[in-house]
Parts: C-alpha cells; sequence; structure tokens
C-alpha cells in the first residue's frame, strides 16, 4: 500500500516501531530481523515518519523539492574557419540552483561529460 494511503491506526502503529528502534540502539537491519520486517521497509518508514508525524500533527508539510534544473542551452556561432578542420560546436549552459550560478560552453562533442559534471555540481 503507498504511504499517502496508509489510515491514522496503521500510522500510529508504525511510528511506534519507528520509536522503538529508535530506542533499541540497535541498528536497522538487525531491529528489522527481530521483528520480522523487511529492511527496506524500515528504511522506508524511517524516512516518511517526519511527514507522518507532521500529518498526525496537523500540520502543512513544506512543498516536495523539486529536482528540476532550468538550462537555457544555444549555440554558438562558428568561428570562421583557418584550416581545414572540423569546426567545434559548444553549448552554453546557463545552470541556477538556489544561490549558486554558472555559466559554461561545452563541447557537444563531450555531452556524457557534461552530464556528468552537471550531476557533481547539482550534488
Amino acid at each position: 500500500m503507498r504511504s499517502d494511503q496508509l489510515s491514522e491506526e496503521r500510522i500510529r502503529e508504525i511510528l511506534a516501531l519507528v520509536d522503538e528502534l529508535k530506542a533499541s540502539g540497535l541498528k536497522a537491519e538487525a531491529f528489522a530481523q527481530s521483528k520480522g520486517i523487511s529492511y527496506g521497509q524500515i528504511r522506508g518508514w524511517l524516512s516518511h515518519a517526519p511527514r507522518w508525524r507532521d500529518r498526525l500533527a496537523g500540520l502543512t508539510p513544506p512543498p516536495r523539492r523539486s529536482a528540476f534544473v532550468r538550462a537555457q542551452t544555444s549555440s554558438l556561432p562558428s568561428a570562421p574557419q583557418l584550416h581545414e578542420s572540423p569546426p567545434f560546436e559548444h553549448a552554453r549552459i546557463t545552470c541556477t540552483a538556489g544561490a549558486r550560478q554558472a555559466q559554461i560552453d561545452w563541447p557537444v562533442s563531450h555531452a556524457a561529460e557534461c552530464a556528468q559534471w552537471l550531476r557533481a555540481w547539482l550534488g
């Protein structure tokens, strides 16, 4: 069942288990094994617990952050060729994530490296 479709009673039961896990001092995997629950289920409950507590307290949860980053791309005009080498096309990428901003000109022929850099930069 999806976590947003659980009854308040079930949420309270799960939160009691989460509190028991935290009070026990056991690692989540050992606790799950002792209760006959899958480790993945416990991890999911731990991640949802703060939202569930807010829901039971009647608080409005904060909006979910989107991982979407708006990127503006444009091709740079080609410079006049002085010799017979193939033209190098670049993509200009401007990224803004919070207070951080970056603008880069990246060779289109190395798109995979650009994607790797963007993933590292965005954290």
